[in-house]
């Protein structure tokens, strides 16, 4: 039964009795937990075994294997082209909108508890805590905070970048020693797609690897390299909207600089899209016949082009008249079917 102004309506779910036996049995194990209390060993998603296959089967290797991420933070830590230099408070006003030069908001020496509710915090694309404003609570703002290194770091990137499929800030705080950047929220992460049982279409994947192109690439060409770029760190709003966050782990990189590392990043991505797994030592392959050509082309295409201006042009990404919409269904899939690790739970005043 649809809501009205007096009834909020009448929603029916309907379960197998496997399902429902399942359901009930899930729901008494809770006990007075809140449905909202979502914990990481929820996270998990049915997905084929990677098969074994030789590499002659595979489409192609590489000679090394995925850096994690502690690697990549002693490989930032030790890199000649860091961040490090101290960021100036920015005396401009912010600048949502599309097309116009990077702006970065002024930045206000006060904490932004004094007119936001902290309601929880959680891990997407790092810490986030999220608050609604004490007056309109009708909006749910996503704050994020970093001391000093990270935070000078993010101001650096934001002064020099505006673009649709990169995180930016509409507010920023400065107080005791941190640095507070609210942001759009964003649900969901490339990882929560991963864990669904859903597999993207040809035409939802273009969409993706699509806009994530457009965001590295308009961080290549303002002259920072992303060295964490996985799908836990690429943000997806339910409008279908692609960002890239994590901004900490930018580094400064000049034109003439290999591109290596950020095509293997993609390599990995995609596998994950299309598989949900990485095949063994570091082989850049896909198992099974799910994809057509176009799609295996372009992830063959990571491992042989040399920027990612050349993976821009794949057929796969320009054959498609693709947008954010496309993703708008799978989305809503993974916010039901998929769980987010809370860090801090929720605070009701």
């Amino acid at each position: 039964r649809p809501p009205s102004e007096t009834d909020p309506g009448t929603f029916i779910i309907l379960f197998s009795y496997k399902n429902l036996s399942l359901w009930l049995k899930a729901s008494h194990t809770m006990g007075d937990r809140p449905l909202t209390q979502l914990y990481a060993e929820s996270f998990q998603a049915k997905r084929p075994m990677p098969k074994s296959v030789s590499a002659q089967e595979s489409q192609g290797q590489v000679n090394h294997k995925p850096t994690k991420g502690t690697k990549q933070g002693e490989k930032q830590e030790n890199s000649k082209n860091i961040l490090l230099g101290y960021a100036q408070d920015v005396p401009q006003s912010s600048s949502q909108r599309e097309g116009q030069a990077a702006q970065s908001p002024v930045i206000r020496r006060e904490s932004p508890w004094g007119t936001l509710n902290d309601l929880f915090t959680c891990d997407l694309a790092g810490p986030v805590s999220i608050a609604v404003h004490e007056e309109d609570p009708s909006k749910v703002i996503a704050v994020r905070a970093f001391s000093k290194k990270k935070a000078d770091i993010w101001l650096q990137v934001l002064r020099q970048t505006h673009h649709p499929n990169v995180i930016s800030a509409n507010d920023i705080f400065k107080d005791h020693g941190m640095t507070y950047f609210t942001v759009d929220d964003l649900p969901l992460t490339l990882e929560h797609l991963v864990a669904c049982d859903i597999f993207p279409s040809e035409l939802q994947l273009a969409s993706i690897l699509a806009q994530v192109l457009n965001g590295v690439s308009h961080l290549l060409e303002n002259g920072f390299e992303h060295q964490s770029l996985t799908c836990s760190n690429i943000l997806l709003g339910q409008d279908g909207t692609i960002q890239i966050g994590a901004l900490e782990h930018c580094i400064e990189h000049e034109p003439q600089q290999s591109q290596t590392q950020i095509l293997r990043s993609l390599a990995n991505i995609t596998m994950f899209l299309m598989q949900k797994y990485l095949k063994p030592d570091g082989v850049i392959g896909i198992d099974g016949t799910r994809w057509q050509s176009d799609s295996l082309e372009f992830l063959s295409a990571t491992a042989s082009v040399a920027t990612i201006q050349d993976l821009r042009k794949h057929s796969l990404l320009t054959k498609h008249r693709w947008s954010a919409g496309t993703l708008v269904g799978l989305a809503r899939l993974c916010l039901i079917t998929t769980r987010t690790f809370i860090t801090k739970p929720w605070i009701q005043n």
